[in-house]
């Protein structure tokens, strides 16, 4: 990488890491704020509906100002927007109220996903590399969102949890506005040419897989901090126990579920750079395809085992699900032309995180009417329906190749 190759990595992985970061929070304070606000979990989980809805359907007005004014300013103005919306929820005086400012929060947030991968896929001579590493520290963001927001509630409370998290968006969104870095209007990464038709074909049905996967994605990544604290009240009690019987509290029960699901999302950063050298080497279809097979027998196994075993399988359910980024975004950049990356993202992640929105209703519906086994057979049934559609994507484009070249 070159001087400017390095910038463009350094400032989109640091936004990735905020971004990921913020918008998981939410889920992570969801019992102390059932338990402040008197309402139950399924009540709170609700209350960040907006919030995701907003973080996916917003996409596609910010990629076009992206490909429009610059991938940088767009960075940079987002994520200075989010961590004003912290501070507006850290104050709200009522439910309503705090949907807003969460609200705030997901428009902010989703600004960085065309922008900065727009900004990586064209100005990146090693494309999937790259993306493996933007991608961990997006992983690395998902990692610390519950453990951080589990530790500072613990030590301080739920609302000045999120003050601190808004000042830290406020800093680094200014800096990113100022970072001294460009990007050409081609691609620097060479690839396989796949014709114009064919490459809309293959990219509506690549976005048909993206949309089951955005619910799957957001269905996981809310219930999982809940699952832990549900599953294992053994080991929170036993955790709490060597602390001391003192802390043997609800609390006490949240920061344990916290710091496992933060555990768990490090093998989501080890699948990404995994993700990330598969993209660069081998035919993308296929490793799409081989990642979330390989997700599937984790996921299912959840029904028929009990107690720590669970942390493993869930580990490596997200490395394989999570560490597929690197190769669907290289798909992406294959698929649409440069000078309307951003927004050819801006339309993945308004499928991902839009459709993923309705993964809050649907974990919140499942879990209060059929209980977390339930919730463990829809995602399953998700991830068959994502792996269907990448055989029709492979049927589509049988007898080509899609891949980058060096």
């Amino acid at each position: 990488m070159d001087t400017n190759e390095k910038k463009i990595l350094i400032f989109t992985s640091a936004a990735h890491y905020l971004t990921h970061l913020f918008i998981l929070v939410f889920p992570a304070l969801v019992m102390p704020i059932s338990r402040d606000l008197a309402i139950s979990p399924s009540e709170a989980i609700s209350i960040s509906f907006p919030m995701y809805l907003c973080y996916g359907i917003l996409a596609v007005p910010w990629g076009y100002l992206s490909d429009r004014f610059g991938p940088r300013q767009i960075m940079g103005v987002g994520i200075l927007i989010a961590g004003f919306g912290f501070i507006a929820a850290a104050i709200a005086q009522s439910i309503n109220q705090l949907m807003v400012f969460l609200s705030i929060i997901g428009f902010g947030c989703s600004a960085y996903h065309p922008s900065g991968l727009a900004l990586l896929s064209r100005g990146m001579s090693v494309r999937g590399r790259a993306m493996g590493i933007n991608g961990l520290w997006g992983n690395f963001g998902i990692a610390s969102a519950p453990f951080l927001a589990g530790v500072l509630a613990y030590w301080m409370d739920w609302q000045r949890a999120l003050i601190v998290f808004g000042i830290t968006g406020i800093i680094i969104g200014a800096v990113c506005l100022l970072a001294p870095l460009s990007v050409g209007r081609g691609d620097l990464q060479k690839s396989t040419s796949v014709d114009k038709r064919d490459a809309i074909t293959l990219f509506i049905i690549l976005c048909a897989a993206m949309l089951f996967s955005g619910i799957m994605y957001r269905s996981y990544t809310v219930i999982l901090p809940t699952f832990f604290e549900s599953k294992l009240t053994d080991l929170s009690s036993f955790i709490s126990g060597i602390v001391g019987s003192s802390y043997l509290t609800p609390a006490a029960g949240t920061l344990t579920a916290a710091i496992i699901s933060s555990s768990v999302y490090l093998l989501g950063m080890i699948g990404q750079l995994i993700g990330g050298r598969v993209a660069d080497r081998f035919d993308l279809r296929m490793s799409y395809l081989l990642f979330f097979s390989c997700a599937l027998p984790f996921l299912i196994s959840l029904l028929f085992f009990e107690g720590p075993v669970l942390i493993i399988l869930i580990g490596f359910f997200i490395l394989f699900a999570l560490g597929m980024q690197p190769i669907e975004n290289s798909l992406v950049a294959i698929l649409t032309p440069p000078q309307w990356r951003s927004l050819s993202y801006s339309i993945k992640f308004t499928i991902i995180f839009g459709a993923g929105s309705v993964g809050v209703h649907l974990v919140s519906f499942v879990k209060a009417n059929y209980g977390l086994d339930s919730v463990i057979i829809l995602l399953s049934s998700l991830l068959m329906m994502i792996i269907f559609m990448i055989n029709i994507l492979l049927y589509k484009s049988r007898g080509t190749s899609i891949k980058h070249k060096h």
